[in-house]
């Protein structure tokens, strides 16, 4: 299924719907950085930010591994096996992040490039290693036989 959405506000009332109708699911919402998955998971009750849980979990060297630039396959792979060696998706926990865990469905918050360039620009991100953190997410959602919906931003 693929949802284009014009605002996040309109996000947060589909996304609260999709939660809702499947609250017995592990649900996952991946996107790569300026997509507004902090935004949405202040305003999505019983939400988890994975960088909010996931950062205080880690050591100062798994801290200093993953957060360097520029971004690259290899800080995305160990993210990647940090993330899911410490945190496990529970039904009606909907986990907002950057990393493709276990879930029963996957929404995955596909952020078009000219608006990727406007908030990476806004924020002071390097769009092309947002761009290359999205190609990784694409990447692993392939590798997975889930449902996913795809919202165009």
């Amino acid at each position: 299924m693929e949802i284009k959405m014009v605002t996040l506000l309109d996000l947060v009332d589909k996304l609260g719907k999709i939660f809702l109708e499947n609250k017995e699911k592990r649900i996952i919402v991946v996107g790569t950085t300026c997509t507004g998955k902090t935004f949405l998971t202040g305003h999505l009750k019983g939400s988890i930010d994975m960088d909010e849980y996931i950062f205080p979990l880690l050591t100062k060297k798994e801290k200093d591994s993953v957060c360097t630039f520029p971004w690259t396959p290899k800080i995305g792979q160990k993210m990647t096996s940090l993330v899911r060696e410490k945190l496990k998706v529970k039904p009606g926990q909907p986990v907002f992040g950057t990393v493709v865990l276990d879930a029963d469905l996957i929404i995955y918050l596909k952020i078009r490039d000219k608006l990727l360039k406007e908030r990476s620009q806004l924020r002071k991100v390097n769009f092309e290693d947002a761009k290359n953190m999205q190609k990784q997410i694409e990447s692993e959602i392939k590798k997975v036989n889930v449902p996913v919906i795809k919202i165009i931003l």
